[in-house]
């Protein structure tokens, strides 16, 4: 048994399977709170209403968070035709209602037209996103009007998967970091000439987290620590598309106490970009190589 007051410092990431009615912070403080973790943060929030993929970082693994790259995600979602709500779910209030329904038809051409691509998105009213120090939602609930800056997405795959007429349709899309799907079945909605809501929405990989391996928090919970800590991945894991050198023991020693090292055999194209410094297969460093130096930014004790 680990006593109430005795954190263990786990390192590694976990691919937790988030089940709708939970938010990503409660996730977060029921493992805290079950086996004493130090440290832990989640990449990507989750909405209480989604379920799927929440990757979970424990101790140093937090550090990482910041550097991944491989952002994507893919959701799977329906639209609720004829309804629209103050919070793009069936949580809010109906605030516009049409009996237009579209077609299969329709809905391709224009997810094709304008819905593929870089493109501007407004968050929802009812989001986490901060107005002058206040989360958007918190605003939202007190009835105070306020604006959203629209900001940039990326939807690399965006397809119709079944349409239940003058009912809903079900999509998978394949989008980048910051992407709301609240706002998307919102905007394509409008752009249909009618009005919808998302629902049913589930994230179904996240980098190179994926639904089909991730494990329930319940299953989580009901583990020993022994159990537990065999979950584990590797602090690295999500780190894959980073480029990795290999430098010599000395080298490696001041790389660890946070020093530049010069370093001019390396003829790969990483200049200003981030990459990983390894010793015995464990992260020591994520660095960056500039001018001939290598420069450590974040190092791991692990």
């Amino acid at each position: 048994m680990v006593a109430n007051n005795e954190k263990i410092n786990f390192i590694g990431w976990l691919n937790v399977y988030k089940e709708e009615g939970i938010t990503s912070s409660e996730v977060l403080r029921r493992l805290k709170r079950k086996f004493s973790i130090k440290k832990i943060g989640h990449h990507g929030t989750l909405d209480p209403l989604a379920s799927g993929v929440l990757p979970v970082a424990l101790g140093e693994a937090t550090k990482t968070i910041n550097y991944i790259t491989n952002n994507y995600k893919k959701y799977s979602f329906k639209i609720i035709w004829g309804k629209e709500t103050d919070s793009c779910d069936a949580e809010g209030k109906v605030i516009k209602e049409s009996v237009n329904r579209p077609s299969i038809k329709a809905i391709k051409a224009i997810i094709k037209k304008d819905f593929i691509g870089d493109l501007m998105q407004r968050p929802p009213a009812f989001s986490a996103i901060k107005i002058n120090g206040k989360r958007a939602y918190e605003l939202a609930r007190k009835n105070i009007k306020f604006e959203i800056q629209e900001k940039k997405i990326q939807i690399s795959n965006f397809i119709l998967q079944e349409n239940i007429k003058n009912y809903c349709s079900k999509f998978i899309v394949r989008c980048g970091s910051g992407t709301y799907i609240r706002s998307l079945a919102r905007d394509l909605s409008h752009k249909l000439g009618t009005v919808g809501y998302a629902a049913d929405i589930v994230r179904i990989q996240s980098g190179r987290f994926s639904n089909k391996k991730a494990i329930k928090l319940e299953r989580l919970l009901n583990c020993s620590l022994e159990d537990f800590s065999k979950l584990i991945l590797p602090l690295d894991f999500p780190l894959d598309d980073c480029p990795k050198i290999k430098i010599k023991k000395k080298y490696l020693d001041m790389i660890k106490d946070g020093k530049m090292v010069y370093f001019n055999k390396y003829k790969g194209d990483i200049e200003d970009k981030f990459f990983l410094i390894k010793s015995n297969g464990k992260l020591v460093s994520i660095a960056n190589f500039k001018k001939g130096y290598i420069i450590p930014r974040r190092n791991f004790v692990n």
